[in-house]
């Protein structure tokens, strides 16, 4: 669907190819990567934890050494907000401490912001590293909770609430994400050497419990709610500090929840043979 969206401009040009044949593609002249290819998830990576390394790692490095040998100066990366590991001072900065991830999938987006800036001192790519918070909306991906919630509902299946519901998460709307991005993407454009890394959240921390009932409500089904216990893996709340980004770009984007939540839902409607 996003495939299809993309190609109705004219200028765009898709290569369906896994990152360790990069090399294989002729590429045109890029002035910029964005480079949001990973394997995301953080419960996932207990199971296959070298696969993580290898996708989030290994390519990441291979995506910064294509930019080296084609002169491309200029790289925008995911990073995410797995990174701070149980943080007890909120909202988190992105001063606080990433010594003590939860996770290899938070270890391995560590290691990502430690390659630009490798990259960045030695061979002068500039980057800005983007930590996100828990980014939700429309074409999101399947394994993310409110997805998860939304099929459980709908197919009258039961709902497992770690930590007996008592979690709080950041849920950042995907349009206000790549605005972020596009706006970041124009602040660079003039600038020769540059190296950060932002936040982006909603700096509002939403309850799962609450998240369930909002959900409920909208369809009009009753949950099948399971408590269970907390898993070490998962922090108990996450909420972003964006007065850096903000100050970066000069503007803020803020789409309130009980809206981005609907249009999740009307999206899921249009879309349940996806789930």
């Amino acid at each position: 669907q996003r495939h299809a969206i993309l190609q109705k401009n004219k200028k765009f040009n898709f290569f369906k190819k896994d990152l360790k044949d990069i090399n294989k593609i002729k590429l045109p002249k890029i002035d910029i990567i964005f480079h949001l290819a990973a394997e995301a998830g953080v419960r996932k990576s207990i199971d296959n934890p070298l696969f993580y390394i290898d996708q989030n790692i290994n390519n990441t490095i291979k995506i910064y050494e294509l930019a080296r040998r084609n002169k491309i100066k200029k790289v925008l990366y995911a990073s995410s907000s797995s990174v701070y590991g149980f943080n007890k001072k909120y909202p988190t900065k992105e001063t606080n401490s990433i010594s003590q991830p939860l996770s290899v999938y938070g270890i391995s987006k560590i290691a990502t912001e430690n390659i630009a800036y490798y990259y960045f001192k030695i061979f002068k790519i500039s980057s800005i590293g983007f930590r996100f918070f828990t980014v939700y909306g429309p074409y999101g991906r399947p394994d993310m909770s409110i997805f998860i919630f939304f099929k459980s509902i709908f197919n009258n299946k039961k709902i497992y609430l770690f930590n007996k519901g008592k979690n709080f998460r950041d849920f950042t709307y995907i349009d206000d994400v790549i605005n972020y991005l596009f706006e970041c993407m124009k602040k660079i454009n003039k600038k020769k050497e540059f190296f950060d890394v932002f936040n982006i959240g909603d700096e509002k921390s939403i309850g799962v419990l609450k998240l369930i009932s909002i959900i409920q409500k909208l369809t009009n089904k009753k949950a099948k709610i399971i408590l269970k216990p907390k898993v070490k893996l998962d922090p108990e709340k996450s909420l972003a500090n964006m007065n850096k980004i903000n100050n970066f770009v000069g503007k803020k984007f803020k789409t309130k929840f009980k809206i981005g939540i609907i249009n999740t839902f009307e999206w899921v409607k249009k879309n349940k043979n996806l789930f």
